[in-house]
C-alpha cells in the first residue's frame, strides 16, 4: 500500500465542498439529552431547577435545591434512517449538596451528560448506470497534470491516478481511464455521526426571591463524516475492473467554558431565568482518510492512502438565553425558554496560517435559535409531562444539526426517591448532492429514546 501524507491545502478544498462543516456547526447546537424529567419536558427547566440536567443550561438552579441528591439515567435509543441501529448509554449523572446560609442556600453539584447520534449508513445502489465517477474525475481534472491536481487540492483524482483509475498521457497532455466504459454497478455510502459530552461543576446561591450561579465546563465533542464510493464491472479493454474510495473525515474538539444564569421569583408563581456561557478557545484534533482500492483483470490488485492528522485552536462560540416559567400551585407548570448562539465569525484561531480557511468556514456557518416548551401536572405521587424542542440548523448546509423533538413522560414521587421516564421521538434530516449524478439525496432519519432517571436526596 503506498501512503501520502497530505499537507493544509487539502483542508481548505474539503470544507469548501461543504462536508466537514459538520464539525464546526455542531459546535454551535446544545445536548438533546439528559436526565428523564428535562427530556419530557422539553429541556424547558431553566427557570425552574429542581433537575440536574437543568443545571447545566442555567447554573443557578443549583441552588433549587434544599437538600444534597445523587441521580443517574439509563438510556435505550434506536436510530432510523436506512436501517436501524440501537445503543445502551447512561447520558446523565448528578451529584448534589445544600447548604443553609444566613438568608439563604449555598449549592454545589457536579453533573454529567451526553448526547450520541449516529445513523445506520444511507446508501444508494444502481445496476447499469449510465454514469460514473470515473467520468466526473475526467472532467475535473481540466487536463492538468497529476502534480497541479495535487496542487489544486483534487485529491480524489489525484488518488485516482495513484490506484490506477485514471493515467495521464504526458505527451498528449490529456488524461484517459483505466476503468474504461460504464461499470455494471455503483454503491454510494453515507455515514455521520456526532457525540457530545459535557463535565460541569457548579456553584449557586440563593437569597430570598433571587438566585445566582456560576458554572465551569468541560466539553468533549466529536463529529464524523464518511463517504463510500464503489464502483464494479468495467469494461475489460482497460486493466481495472472496479475499484472503491473511502473517506473518514473525523473531528475531537476539547475545552473549556464558563456558563453564569440567574433565577428570579417575579410573582408567587411566575418565575424567569437567563443565563450565558462564554466563548473559549478549544482544541480540534482533525484527522482526514482517503483509501482507494482497485482491482485489476489480470486478479491483481492496488491501494493508496491519502492521511492527514492536525491540531488546531477554534472559537468555541457563546450562547445565552432566556426563560419564563408559571407554577399552577404546586399542581404543575408551563415553561418557555429561548437560547441563541451566535454564528462563528473566526472559527479557526490559530494557526494564523489557517486564517484564509476560516474565513471560508464562516461564511458556510448560521447562528442558531433554539426553542423549547414544557409543561407538568402534578397528581398526588404521579407527574406527567409533555415537551417540545426546536433547535436550527449551524450551517448553509442541511448538514443534520438541526432537528425537532416531541416528548412526554411520568414520574413517581417517594419519600426520599423520584423515578421518573421519559419517551421522545426527534427527526434530523439532511440532504446532499450524490457525488456521481448531482442529483439531491435526502438523508432522513428519526431517533426514538426511552430514558429513566433514579434520583435519591441525601438528606
Amino acid at each position: 500500500m503506498k501512503i501520502f501524507f497530505i499537507g493544509i491545502a487539502f483542508f481548505t478544498n474539503y470544507c469548501l465542498f461543504g462536508q466537514s462543516i459538520l464539525h464546526f456547526s455542531n459546535l454551535q447546537t446544545s445536548p438533546w439529552t439528559g436526565s428523564a424529567r428535562y427530556l419530557s419536558t422539553g429541556g424547558a427547566l431553566s427557570a425552574l431547577g429542581n433537575d440536574g440536567s437543568s443545571i447545566m443550561d442555567n447554573p443557578a438552579n443549583a441552588s433549587i435545591y434544599r437538600a444534597g441528591e445523587f441521580s443517574i439515567s439509563g438510556l435505550n435509543q434506536t436510530i432510523t434512517s436506512d436501517g436501524l441501529k440501537q445503543n445502551l448509554s447512561i447520558p446523565q449523572i448528578h451529584f448534589g449538596s445544600a447548604y443553609d446560609i444566613t438568608g439563604g442556600v449555598l449549592s454545589f453539584s457536579f453533573d454529567f451528560r451526553q448526547s450520541r447520534w449516529q445513523a445506520q449508513p444511507w446508501r444508494k445502489f444502481e445496476t447499469s448506470p449510465n454514469y460514473s465517477m470515473v467520468d466526473n474525475w475526467l472532467d475535473g481534472s481540466n487536463n492538468n497534470t497529476p502534480e497541479e491536481v495535487l496542487g489544486n487540492g483534487n485529491y480524489d483524482i489525484y488518488g485516482a491516478y495513484q490506484a490506477y483509475v485514471l493515467e495521464f498521457d504526458s505527451i498528449q497532455g490529456s488524461w484517459y481511464p483505466l476503468a474504461n466504459g460504464l461499470p455494471k454497478s455503483n454503491l454510494v455510502t453515507i455515514n455521520r455521526e456526532i457525540v457530545k459530552n459535557q463535565f460541569q461543576f457548579t456553584g449557586a446561591i440563593r437569597i430570598k426571591n433571587a438566585s445566582i450561579g456560576y458554572g465551569l465546563e468541560f466539553f468533549n465533542n466529536k463529529t464524523m463524516d464518511g463517504l463510500s464510493i464503489l464502483e464494479s464491472g468495467f469494461s475489460p479493454s482497460g486493466i481495472t475492473s472496479e475499484f472503491s474510495m473511502n473517506s473518514i473525515d473525523s473531528a475531537v474538539s476539547r475545552g473549556f467554558r464558563v456558563r453564569l444564569g440567574s433565577v428570579v421569583k417575579i410573582t408567587k408563581d411566575l418565575r424567569w431565568g437567563a443565563f450565558w456561557s462564554s466563548t473559549s478557545i478549544s482544541k480540534m484534533q482533525w484527522k482526514y482518510r482517503l483509501l482507494f482500492n482497485s482491482k485489476f483483470f489480470d486478479y491483481s490488485d492496488e491501494s493508496y492512502e491519502i492521511y492527514r492528522n492536525e491540531e488546531f485552536e477554534i472559537v468555541n462560540p457563546q450562547s445565552f438565553g432566556t426563560s419564563l416559567a408559571y407554577i399552577f400551585h404546586r399542581k404543575g407548570f408551563i415553561s418557555a425558554e429561548y437560547k441563541y448562539h451566535p454564528k462563528i465569525q473566526t472559527p479557526i484561531q490559530n494557526p494564523i496560517t489557517w486564517s484564509n480557511i476560516s474565513d471560508e468556514i464562516s461564511q458556510e456557518l448560521k447562528g442558531i435559535s433554539e426553542l423549547k416548551t414544557g409543561a407538568e401536572i402534578r397528581d398526588g405521587i404521579w407527574s406527567y409531562r409533555i415537551g417540545y424542542r426546536h433547535s436550527g440548523n449551524g450551517s448553509i448546509y442541511s448538514d443534520h444539526s438541526s432537528f425537532n423533538q416531541y416528548s412526554l413522560g411520568v414520574g413517581l414521587r417517594g419519600i426520599s426517591w423520584n423515578f421518573d421516564l421519559a419517551l421522545s421521538h426527534s427527526i434530523r434530516n439532511g440532504n446532499v448532492n450524490h457525488p456521481i449524478n448531482s442529483e439531491s439525496w435526502r438523508l432522513n432519519s428519526s431517533q426514538t429514546i426511552f430514558l429513566g432517571t433514579y434520583s435519591l436526596r441525601l438528606r
